[in-house]
C-alpha cells in the first residue's frame, strides 16, 4: 500500500514554553541584540510528517532539498535489506565524522575532499535526498544493485527510516550542538536565515524549528525504539569519542558493521580533527561527484560572528562562550519541561550534566 504524508495532521508543539518568558537582554551583557526576536524570520524548512503512521504528527522540520515527496519515494518504492546501516543523527552531532571512520574502515575514503553524503556515488550517499531528486528512480535502481552492505546517511526521525535498518548514532550535548547549528544554518544560503545567535536558540532550537526538530524529541524516539527491541542500533557520545581520538568507538563500529582487521590507531589519526579540516578546506564533494568550495573558510566565528567553515572547531564545551546568564536559565526551564517526557534521553546524558 502507497502512503501519501500529505493526509496527516497539522503541526504540533510538543513542549509548551508560553509559560516561561523570554529572557530579558541588556545593552551589557548582549549588545548586538536590538530587534524585536519576532521581526526575525525563521530558518527555511520543510516541514513533514515525522513518521510513516497515517495520522502522524506533522511537526518534522528537514532542509528544504529534501521533499515529503521524497520520503514517501522512500517509504513506496526504496526496498530495503535486513543488512542496511544508516548513520542517522540529529545534524552537528559528530556525522561526518564517524561516517569518515567508517569509510577508512571499509577502505572506501575519497581521494580529495570531505564526503557530506551529497553524491550516490559516494560511501555513505544521503538516502533523503536522493529520494527527493527528479530521478529518483534510477537513483534506486542503482542502490538496488549494491553489494551489501549498502550504508547511508541520514538525518530522518526513526519513524521515516524505513525498516529493516540497523542505525548508527553519535549523539552530542544538545548546547554544543546548537552552537554548531547556528554556524550551520547562518552559513549555508539554502536556510536564507540571518538571525542572531539568541534569536535562533530562543525562537528556532528551543522551540524545534531546527533540521531534524526538537533535540530531545529526535532522540528519545531512537532511545526508544532501541530500547524496545524495534531498532538495532549503536549509540556513540561526541564527548566520549573527543576523549581517547574515537579509538573506542573505532571498535564498536568495527563490531558493528563486521570489519575484522583494520587498524584503529591509523585511523584515529587520519580522522582526527586536524585531518578532518585539511580535508575540508580542500571542498566538500557535490551531487556531481565535484570538489566545492563554497564551505571551505579559516573562520572559526563567535556568538556575534557566524562561520559558513562545516568543519569549524569540534571541541567540547564551547557553548560556554555562547550562552548569556538569561540564555542558560531558558535552557535549564526547557530541560525540566522535556525530562516528563524523554527519559531515555535523561538516562543516556544525565540530567546533571544536561543542566550543567
Amino acid at each position: 500500500m502507497s502512503v501519501n504524508l500529505s493526509q496527516t495532521s497539522e503541526p504540533q508543539i510538543s513542549a509548551n514554553l508560553s509559560q516561561t518568558s523570554d529572557p530579558k537582554i541588556s545593552q551589557t551583557s548582549e549588545p548586538q541584540i536590538s530587534a524585536n526576536l519576532s521581526q526575525t524570520s525563521d530558518p527555511k524548512m520543510n516541514c513533514i510528517p515525522r513518521s510513516f503512521d497515517v495520522g502522524a504528527t506533522e511537526d518534522f522540520c528537514i532542509s528544504t532539498t529534501i521533499t515529503k515527496n521524497g520520503m514517501e519515494n522512500v517509504f513506496n518504492h526504496f526496498v530495503p535489506r535486513d543488512s542496511d546501516i544508516y548513520v542517522a543523527t540529529y545534524p552537528k552531532s559528530g556525522t561526518t565524522w564517524t561516517i569518515s571512520i567508517m569509510a577508512h574502515l571499509v577502505k572506501k575514503v575519497p581521494e580529495k575532499g570531505i564526503s557530506f553524503g551529497l553524491s550516490t556515488e559516494e560511501f555513505s550517499p544521503w538516502l533523503d535526498l536522493a529520494a527527493s531528486q527528479e530521478n529518483w528512480h534510477s537513483i534506486f535502481s542503482k542502490f538496488e544493485k549494491g553489494t551489501s552492505p549498502r550504508f547511508f546517511k541520514s538525518h530522518a526521525s526513526v519513524g521515516l527510516i524505513k525498516q529493516p535498518a540497523r542505525i548508527i548514532q553519535s549523539l552530542r550535548h544538545p548546547l554544543d550542538t546548537f552552537v554548531s547549528a547556528w554556524h550551520h544554518v547562518r552559513g549555508k544560503e539554502v536556510f536564507e536565515y540571518n538571525g542572531s545567535w539568541h534569536h535562533f536558540f530562543a525562537k528556532v532550537a528551543l522551540e524545534g524549528k531546527f533540521e531534524s526538530g526538537d533535540w530531545f524529541d529526535y532522540h528519545e524516539e531512537f532511545l526508544r525504539a532501541s530500547k524496545e527491541g524495534k531498532i538495532e542500533a549503536l549509540f556513540l557520545r561526541y564527548e566520549d569519542m573527543k576523549k581517547d581520538n574515537a579509538i573506542s568507538a573505532i571498535h564498536e563500529l568495527a563490531n558493528f558493521i563486521g570489519v575484522e582487521s583494520y587498524d584503529a590507531e591509523e585511523i584515529s589519526r587520519a580522522t582526527n580533527f586536524k585531518k578532518m579540516k585539511e580535508k575540508s578546506n580542500q571542498g566538500h564533494i557535490d551531487k556531481d561527484g565535484n570538489l566545492s568550495d563554497v564551505l571551505v573558510s579559516q573562520e572559526v566565528g563567535d556568538r556575534n560572528h557566524p562561520s559558513k567553515a562545516h568543519i569549524r572547531k569540534g571541541i567540547v564545551g564551547d557553548w560556554k562562550n555562547y550562552l548569556s546568564d538569561s540564555e542558560l536559565n531558558l535552557w535549564r526551564n526547557y530541560v525540566q519541561i522535556k525530562k516528563e517526557t524523554c527519559p531515555h534521553v535523561i538516562d543516556f546524558f544525565s540530567l546533571e550534566d544536561l543542566l550543567s
